[in-house]
C-alpha cells in the first residue's frame, strides 16, 4: 500500500512538473514575443506594426541639419502610423545618392522623401519610383520635371538675397576689393546653388566685391574639413567662378566665406579658429545648431541663416501622408528663413527654447 501511494505521489509530482514547465515555456514565449514586437516597432522599418513605411534619402548622414530633419520626420510619422527610415544611415559604407534611392525603391516603400542632387540619374529614378506607385516628396532641393508629388523647402533666390545683404553690411566703405567665396556643397542640387549664386551676384552689383565658387565634397566630413582648411590656410591660386571660365593668378584668400550647409559652416568656423583667421575671414553660415549659434555669439560667424529642421521634417511627412490619403498635396510647401546675428541670437535662442518647451 505504501509503495502504491509512493507511485501515485511520484506520478502527481511528474504531472505537476510538466504543467509548471509548460506554463514557464508559454510565459517565456509570450515575453520573448513581446520584447521582439517592441524592438521591431522601435528600431526597424518593417510594415508589420505600422500602416506605412516611408524612406528618407539624403547623401549626407553626418550633417546635423539632416539628423534633426529625420528625427522630426520620424516623430511626425509615428503620430500617423508611419515609420520613417533614413536609408543608409546605419550602414558603415557610404553609398551614392542614386544607389540609396534604388534601395528605397527595391524595398517597395509606401513613399519617399528625398533631397535630390540635381543629377539626371536621380531625376530618372524619381520618375521610376512614381511609375511604380511610390509617391515622392523632394526636400530642400527640387527635381523639376521628375513628376514628384510636392516640394518642401525655401526659395533659393531669397536665400541669395539674404547672403548678399550680409556681405554688403560686412564690407567696409574704405576697404579695397572684397573677395567673397561661396562654398557649393555636393549634397545640394547644382541648379538650386546656381540660383543662390546668381542672387548673391545680383545683390552685390555696384560694389567692389568679387564672388567666386569652390565646390566642397560633402559625402565625407573629413574631405570637407580638408578642403576648407586648405582654402583658409593656403589661399589657393585657382578659384573657379561659377559663371565664367576658371581664372588663373588669383593668389589672395577669401575675405568672406558663404556656406550653404551646416557641415561646411562648422568646418569653416573650426578652420578659421584653428589657424588664427578670426577677424580676417568672415563667415556667413547656415543652420542653427548650438555650436553655430555659439560661434555667432562670439562673432566668429557673422551671421547664419536658420532653417527650422523640425518643421522641414514634419511638413515633409505631412505632405506625403496627405498624398497617400487624399491622392493630392501642395506642389510647394514653403519653409521660412531666419537670419541670426550677434544682435538677435539671444532673442532667437529664447524663441527656440520656448518652442521646444511647448512641444
Amino acid at each position: 500500500m505504501r509503495q502504491k501511494r509512493s507511485n501515485v505521489y511520484k506520478a502527481n509530482l511528474s504531472i505537476l512538473a510538466v504543467i509548471i514547465m509548460a506554463v514557464v515555456t508559454l510565459a517565456s514565449v509570450f515575453i520573448y514575443r513581446a520584447l521582439i514586437d517592441r524592438t521591431f516597432k522601435l528600431d526597424t522599418g518593417g510594415t508589420q506594426f505600422y500602416a506605412h513605411h516611408i524612406a528618407m534619402v539624403t547623401e549626407s548622414h553626418s550633417d546635423p541639419f539632416w539628423k534633426n530633419v529625420w528625427l522630426a520626420a520620424k516623430d511626425e510619422g509615428g503620430k500617423k502610423d508611419a515609420y520613417v527610415e533614413w536609408i543608409g544611415n546605419s550602414l558603415t559604407e557610404q553609398y551614392p545618392l542614386a544607389t540609396l534611392l534604388q534601395m528605397a525603391i527595391s524595398a517597395k516603400v509606401d513613399g519617399i522623401l528625398i533631397q535630390p542632387d540635381g543629377s539626371d540619374e536621380v531625376k530618372e529614378l524619381i520618375a521610376s519610383a512614381i511609375e511604380s506607385g511610390i509617391p515622392v516628396i523632394t526636400v530642400m532641393s527640387d527635381a523639376t520635371g521628375s513628376g514628384r508629388q510636392g516640394f518642401v523647402g525655401y526659395n533659393s533666390y531669397d536665400l541669395g538675397q539674404l547672403y548678399g545683404q550680409q556681405v554688403r553690411a560686412a564690407m567696409s566703405p574704405v576697404a579695397g576689393e572684397y573677395h567673397v567665396v561661396l562654398l557649393f556643397g555636393s549634397d545640394v542640387s547644382e541648379n538650386a546653388q546656381n540660383i543662390v549664386y546668381s542672387s548673391i551676384k545680383e545683390s552685390l552689383e555696384g560694389t567692389s566685391a568679387t564672388l567666386d565658387v569652390v565646390n566642397i565634397d560633402n559625402s565625407n566630413v573629413f574631405s570637407a574639413e580638408e578642403a576648407i582648411r586648405e582654402l583658409v590656410v593656403t589661399q589657393p591660386a585657382l578659384i573657379a567662378d561659377a559663371a565664367t571660365p576658371p581664372q588663373l593668378g588669383k593668389t589672395y584668400g577669401p575675405d568672406i566665406l558663404i556656406c550653404l550647409n551646416a557641415t561646411n559652416t562648422v568646418c569653416a568656423y573650426q578652420a578659421v579658429v584653428d589657424h588664427n583667421k578670426v577677424g580676417q575671414i568672415q563667415i556667413l553660415g547656415y543652420y542653427d545648431s548650438d555650436e553655430i549659434l555659439t560661434a555667432v555669439e562670439k562673432r566668429v560667424i557673422q551671421a547664419t541663416v536658420a532653417v527650422d529642421a523640425a518643421r522641414v521634417g514634419a511638413s515633409s511627412v505631412d505632405a506625403l501622408m496627405e498624398y497617400l490619403e487624399l491622392g493630392r498635396t501642395s506642389d510647394f510647401t514653403p519653409v521660412g528663413l531666419t537670419l541670426v546675428t550677434a544682435g538677435n541670437v539671444g532673442e532667437y535662442r529664447t524663441l527656440i527654447a520656448g518652442t521646444e518647451a511647448g512641444e
